[in-house]
């Protein structure tokens, strides 16, 4: 006797349909389960077992074979126990009633549903591959009723799952009753004091989605202004909730209180995070810190702090946007398009550039230190911008006076300039000038005549590598958009110089 339950496995942050085959017959009886299953759906019998009989049906005393199919990828993941448990409940059914309908769950020992990891992801692959009807873990049920076109069945017990299955007691639709709207910030721009260079070329980055560093000595602002890029960055789209909230759902981190991520991602990791927990990893493997930022601000603290090892690591996900991860022949991959913000003492001390405090690190320290803030990581985040300390007058100042512009005014500004760069890259590989490579930045940012040749003028003068230029050239196309130019002119290439060019040179080290 044969039966086929519909229900889904994860690669990632990507699932794809899986067919669970279950064939009851006469034998000595035993459990079997082949098809490359995990470990954690290898032990499923110790809890299907009690939990069929703790729910009132009969566990058969025959041989039991389960095939997961498609057999030849690797599956993980505790959700295969509902459907592992329905295909041997359901002996004599409807094979007909079950071939739009998926399971998903993993199950108690009482028969009660428990909360899975990945039920948005495992979901949305079952919707397209054109199943209309889920049944889902109670727990699971706000965060997979963010999908649209699709009947969400909560479940509690695998009694009310069996007798849905056999159409004696229907699991009734679940209705969204909450609006997911997102949340108004607490922080806001308008609250540091100075610091108005600086917050003009953070609203540069996060207009362009261009990475940021700030140098500064302690206490100029420099963790402050960075948790507020979020502030100013545009509203989240509704297939850019549906990314995001598919990463938090495999790593795990939704809870009741918020199933749906409705505002872009702000992580800090600390300095002293391994290369694993930054990019993601494991035996099997989880998204890091860059995919948990995925279209919001991944920010580094203490730059010159973190091990070389962690930030190399960085340098080609921060780059494509993605990170592969090869584990037993198969790859993972983890959507990582973040915004890059790093902030960094001048030295190690600090106090390198303080006119009122004196330097205490010595001269290889500070090479060593050099090394890092200059190094290849550095020099792929496109914007370097140099914070002073702010000035007695402006900290002991009115408030509403030195406030200077807020994070509603700056993101009318970055949606606007955004949504320039939509239309001009509509149809192309390209999202934003901070995607542009190479052959984009020929074709989208050629400055005027006088433009050209400050570039040129600039390229000599400062031995700028190619990187940099186009890197400059970049930022240019961005400071242009935010003033609404469609032509790049000499003052949008000035204003991006400023921000390209290292304060680091050697003079200003020793």
């Amino acid at each position: 006797m044969l039966t086929r339950i519909n229900t889904a496995s994860l690669t990632g942050v990507k699932g794809y349909p899986v067919s669970v085959e279950a064939d009851i017959r006469r034998g000595m009886p035993g459990f079997t389960i082949v098809g490359l299953a995990g470990a954690t759906i290898k032990e499923a019998c110790g809890r299907i077992r009690p939990a069929i009989v703790n729910s009132g049906y009969v566990y058969p005393n025959e041989r039991i074979t389960i095939n997961l199919v498609p057999a030849g990828r690797h599956k993980e993941g505790s959700h295969f126990d509902l459907p592992v448990a329905l295909g041997i409940a359901l002996r004599e059914h409807d094979e007909s009633r079950l071939q739009n309908m998926a399971f998903l769950g993993e199950l108690s020992l009482d028969g009660r549903i428990n909360r899975i990891r990945g039920a948005l992801p495992l979901a949305m692959c079952l919707r397209e591959a054109g199943i209309k009807n889920i049944v889902v873990p109670a727990g699971n049920a706000d965060e997979v009723s963010i999908l649209q076109d699709v009947n969400i069945l909560p479940a509690g017990c695998f009694r009310q799952v069996v007798e849905h299955a056999e159409g004696t007691k229907q699991i009734s639709i679940y209705n969204v009753n909450k609006v997911y709207n997102s949340k108004k910030h607490e922080i806001d721009f308008s609250q540091v004091k100075g610091q108005e260079a600086a917050k003009r070329a953070v609203m540069t980055g996060a207009a362009g989605n261009h990475g940021i560093l700030l140098l500064g000595g302690p206490g100029c602002g420099k963790t402050m202004i960075a948790r507020r890029i979020p502030t100013i960055l545009p509203e989240l789209s509704y297939s850019e909730k549906l990314e995001i909230t598919a990463i938090y759902s495999v790593a795990g981190l939704l809870d009741e209180a918020e199933q749906v991520i409705d505002r872009r991602p702000f992580r800090a990791p600390h300095h002293t995070i391994s290369p694993a927990a930054l990019i993601g990893g494991g035996a099997i493997p989880r998204p890091g810190e860059i995919s948990l930022a995925h279209r919001g601000v991944l920010f580094l603290d203490e730059l010159g702090e973190f091990e070389s090892r962690a930030i190399d690591a960085m340098r080609q996900p921060a780059e494509e946007g993605l990170v592969r991860i090869n584990r037993n022949s198969e790859e993972t991959v983890f959507p990582a398009e973040v915004m890059l913000a790093a902030a960094a003492n001048p030295c190690k001390c600090g106090y390198l550039w303080d006119e009122t405090r004196i330097c205490r690190c010595s001269s290889r320290e500070l090479n060593t230190y050099r090394r890092k803030l200059t190094g290849p990581f550095s020099d792929r985040i496109d914007m370097h911008i140099r914070m002073a300390k702010v000035s007695m007058d402006m900290v002991a100042g009115d408030s509403i006076s030195s406030a200077g512009m807020t994070s509603a005014r700056m993101r009318e500004k970055v949606e606007a300039a955004r949504q320039i760069q939509k239309h001009r890259y509509a149809g192309s590989r390209y999202r934003d000038n901070g995607s542009l490579d190479n052959h984009g930045v020929e074709l989208f940012c050629r400055p005027d005549d006088e433009g050209s040749r400050l570039i040129a003028s600039a390229y000599d003068k400062f031995s700028m590598n190619m990187r940099s230029y186009v890197k400059v050239l970049k930022i240019s196309r961005t400071i242009a958009d935010l003033d609404g130019s469609e032509t790049i002119k000499s003052r949008h290439v000035a204003e991006a110089l400023a921000y390209r060019i290292s304060d680091f040179s050697e003079h200003e080290m020793r």
